[in-house]
């Protein structure tokens, strides 16, 4: 037998013995949950709930809403109570045809009593099994339980635990699907203390939080919003909430935040103007003086002014100066106020200013570790801003005034 043929024949044999995938799991045998929620039970227990896709359902394009309605929800909601995490997944499971699978979760929900109440003991599995990601976002329901967040229809996305990652996105955040992994390096961290996202059910806001679905049936519940950012102590456990405008301002100083907008009132102008603010940065310095820990935060961006209902002609220097002086001294005030705010009421350093002054000055940082918290909540904090006007649109001054009434 020529060598060709033998060498043809051990190839034809070996495949006899070469093995296939014995532990693969078919998409017809899985369930695939992408919201995830987590909420306390009776007895110390959590409950876990899981929003799962009903592939049946799923449209392969954009679908009207008529047609999506006539099919029914693309997704169901399951809930399991257990000692665990694990525990309380595998009494659900009892419930379900099929095997839940978390690799394509994307959102994680925790109810404000849990998030009260500590979540030290529940994150474990998380970061555990390989199967689940870290790059997912983690959000608080304000006044209300994650379960009942995952029932509420969203009006613009077939599955509307993706919506709230949208809504995410709009408000400038610069760590878009890391809240999980974020969230973990702040709690494993000595000194930095985590911070999330809040959403309200409702798309309200006249009405407060806690009253949004009091008045309806949890089947015409529709919508939620981003209402502000929970903010937690190293114990893990909720102490309390900070509103959107605080929120941005904390993500700006920590170096979190991509795009906002800045709003202002001009007295000389005699009206008021916006900004759209995009490559937002933060610098940190620290020093310690007087027996005293003093830090510095530089906040920088670029904008472009989008309306301006002042008499000002933006073409001349010295109105864009004094926009700019009021944009930035605005923005001074809010972040210092969020920076005291939180000194005074959590003493919780979610700004991340343990770190910077661990990275500059380690030497300082080893002589105040110890007491970090105390060092904290005493410090004398200053904000400087520094934004640049580089764009005033396609005018100078506002084109609904007349010539006499325009501030060269």
């Amino acid at each position: 037998m020529s060598k060709n043929a033998t060498a043809c024949l051990c190839l034809m044999i070996s495949i006899f013995f070469i093995s296939g995938c014995w532990d693969s799991s078919e998409v017809n045998d899985i369930a695939i949950e992408l919201a995830w929620g987590i909420d306390d039970a009776p007895n110390q227990k959590i409950r876990i709930s899981a929003q799962a896709i009903v592939p049946s359902k799923i449209s392969g394009g954009q679908s009207d809403v008529s047609s999506q309605a006539s099919k029914g929800k693309p997704y169901f909601v399951l809930a399991s109570d257990g000692m665990n995490t694990l525990d309380a997944v595998q009494r659900m499971q009892t419930k379900l045809s099929r095997e839940m699978f978390r690799g394509h979760r994307r959102v994680i929900v925790i109810g404000e009593s849990m998030a009260r109440r500590g979540v030290k003991e529940i994150f474990d599995t998380y970061s555990r099994d390989p199967n689940l990601k870290l790059r997912t976002d983690i959000f608080i329901v304000k006044g209300d339980t994650a379960q009942n967040f995952l029932k509420v229809s969203y009006p613009l996305e077939n599955i509307p635990g993706i919506g709230v990652l949208g809504e995410y996105d709009q408000i400038g955040t610069a760590s878009r699907e890391m809240g999980l992994l974020n969230f973990l390096l702040a709690a494993s961290s000595d000194s930095a203390c985590p911070a999330l996202p809040v959403v309200a059910i409702g798309m309200d806001p006249d009405v407060p939080d806690e009253q949004q679905g009091q008045a309806q049936s949890q089947a015409d519940r529709e919508g939620f919003r981003i209402v502000g950012t929970a903010i937690f102590n190293k114990e893990l456990k909720m102490v309390g909430y900070i509103d959107m405008e605080k929120a941005r301002a904390m993500r700006w100083v920590s170096g979190n935040l991509r795009k906002m907008t800045v709003s202002e009132t001009l007295p000389q102008g005699k009206g008021n103007v916006s900004m759209d603010v995009i490559k937002t940065k933060s610098k940190i310095n620290s020093a310690y003086q007087g027996g005293r820990l003093k830090i510095l935060v530089t906040l920088t961006g670029q904008g472009a002014i989008r309306e301006n209902n002042t008499n000002l002609d933006l073409t001349k220097t010295n109105n864009i100066s004094y926009l700019e002086k009021a944009l930035n001294r605005h923005a001074e005030e809010v972040a210092l106020k969020t920076i005291t705010d939180v000194q005074k009421e959590y003493g919780t350093d979610v700004f991340g200013f343990s770190d910077a002054i661990r990275r500059k000055d380690l030497a300082l940082w080893k002589s105040m570790e110890d007491d970090w918290k105390e060092e904290f909540q005493r410090s004398e904090v200053t904000v400087k801003a520094n934004m640049t006007v580089r764009r005033i649109g396609v005018t100078g001054p506002s084109l609904q005034l007349n010539p006499n009434e325009i501030k060269k």
